[in-house]
């Protein structure tokens, strides 16, 4: 169903994180690496049209008695704990001084060496010359509490947070300034709710949740909206009612998957083609002016390729146009060719224990009939998971391509070109991780981050300067509206979520009663 997918893109999404080491194996050279000890989900196959969209929130506790009724006490701390740090953050006064001196989110890394020499930010010096700039979190009330700390310190209580954004020298130029740094973004939380662990198992079942009707006529091309679509969203709206009229309210859906026969095999093809209602978000003004300019031109792709060219995921941003592509058979994840058909065995995501596949991706700007952006920006990531954790490791394959104007592509690429270079090239290039540990006493430590070189480019730094006088005009009001739009659909799916609670406990019916 489409919450359930838009869930299986998140998590194989992967994202900026924390440095750490590269696993010590060599990862499979394919998608679907090697199994680990973790059970096979019992059942195969896609779950009953009659079980609660919500059942795969079991896989949230540790097998045994009363599962569901465990899971359902995990996930409700976790929803109160995410509603204060995804939609009530509030800044502390000496952070917000250091805000206020830095540039925009959206060009700090490109600013990185400039920023190294600046005296008016309140860096934290090192014996390396690392300057770094560290940030704590914490519950308060119903708000999460982000403030300036003099230095980063690891989190021992549940439900804090540390940040860090350091800077290091790495060469100078000639008149003494610096030339290039090397940057690290990160941070670490801990919490006492699941890790990732669980979030892969859970994603797992929600893939055999994924369906429409399973019943001819079958689908001979992809992306006509029949019986098939029908039935998935009928049985969204019964189970989400209120998270379904939301997305209705702000997508037009013109697709939601294709079922086809393959060998006597139903094969789904989760399909979403869906354009964003721009008139939907004008109760929010400083939002619709921002993605109006952006939806009008902006066009990102990425795709999860796995060693053979196959693909697992396919996603696309298309001025305002949404598409969400992946493949199920029997419940799992499966490879699929360019002309949509299976291109390999399907993968149950639970039972993966180390795995290497690669991300590409591409952002296009059209401004005056011309196209600027960057084409093949590539990322290998190596996935490991064992009984107490879960890690994701991503680099950078190669320099990304510039687009740009025939005319002027050589002037684009003197402005940004070594840049990228040294992004994708120098100090081993950029690297990305994310990962989750279990601690002693049930606790999960999630640590993320961001690390690579970043030259110091006068051009470059001048051209985002002038970015940053559009971003600063609406930067606060225009995230301030994001969180106010992100919490009524998070409102909508804890309404539903509690709505759905009796036919989640009726999961635990073989037990007398919950402890």
């Amino acid at each position: 169903m489409i919450f359930a997918a838009l869930a299986v893109a998140h998590a194989n999404a992967g994202g900026p994180a924390r440095p750490s080491p590269a696993p010590s194996a060599a990862a499979a050279g394919s998608a679907a690496p090697s199994r680990s000890n973790h059970p096979v989900a019992t059942g195969s196959g896609f779950a009953p049209t009659e079980q609660t969209l919500f059942a795969p929130i079991v896989e949230l506790a540790p097998a045994g008695p009363y599962r569901a009724a465990r899971a359902m006490a995990i996930l409700d701390r976790q929803l109160a704990f995410q509603r204060k740090i995804s939609f009530h953050p509030e800044i502390g006064e000496s952070l917000q001084k250091v805000i206020d001196v830095m540039p925009p989110r959206q060009s700090t890394m490109i600013r990185a060496a400039a920023l190294y020499s600046r005296d008016d930010i309140p860096w934290s010096a090192s014996r390396d010359a690392t300057h770094e700039i560290a940030v704590a979190g914490r519950p308060d009330g119903t708000n999460y509490q982000f403030s300036l700390s003099p230095r980063y310190v690891s989190p021992e209580e549940p439900e804090r947070m540390a940040g860090m954004f350091a800077l290091t020298p790495v060469t100078d130029s000639r008149d003494g300034g610096t030339q290039s740094v090397i940057g690290t973004l990160g941070g670490e939380l801990l919490i006492d709710t699941y890790g990732g662990g669980a979030i892969v198992d859970m994603t797992a079942a929600m893939l055999r949740e994924v369906r429409g009707d399973l019943k001819p006529p079958w689908d001979t091309v992809e992306g006509g909206f029949n019986h098939h679509d029908e039935a998935a969203l009928a049985r969204f709206s019964r189970d989400m009612p209120a998270l379904a009229a939301c997305i209705g309210h702000y997508l037009k859906i013109n697709n939601v998957l294709d079922e086809f026969d393959r060998s006597g095999v139903p094969v789904v093809l989760f399909n979403l083609d869906a354009e964003v209602r721009t008139e939907a978000l004008r109760p929010y003004p400083h939002l619709y002016n921002f993605y109006r300019k952006v939806a009008s031109v902006v066009a990102a792709d990425s795709a999860i390729i796995d060693s053979h060219g196959n693909y697992w995921m396919r996603t696309r941003f298309d001025h305002g146009r949404i598409r969400i592509i992946f493949m199920d058979r029997g419940g799992t994840l499966t490879p699929f060719n360019a002309a949509f058909a299976p291109a390999g065995d399907g993968v149950a995501l639970e039972t993966i224990a180390r795995g290497e596949y690669r991300t590409e991706a591409s952002i296009i700007a059209t401004r005056l009939g011309m196209n600027f952006g960057l084409a093949q920006v590539g990322f290998t990531t190596d996935f490991t998971r064992d009984s107490d954790s879960v890690a994701i490791q991503n680099r950078m394959n190669e320099v990304p391509a510039l687009v740009a104007p025939p005319g002027i592509h050589k002037l684009v690429d003197l402005i940004a070109g070594g840049f990228l270079r040294a992004l994708a090239q120098g100090h081993g290039g950029l690297s990305a991780a994310i990962s989750s540990r279990r601690q002693p006493g049930g606790m999960y430590r999630f640590a993320a981050g961001l690390h690579g070189e970043f030259d110091y480019s006068p051009t470059l730094e001048f051209l985002a300067r002038i970015g940053d006088a559009i971003a600063d005009e609406h930067n606060d009001e225009v995230r301030a509206e994001e969180r106010k739009l992100g919490e009524g659909l998070f409102d909508a799916l804890v309404a539903d979520y509690n709505n759905a609670r009796a036919k989640i406990l009726d999961l635990d019916s073989n037990q007398d009663s919950p402890p």
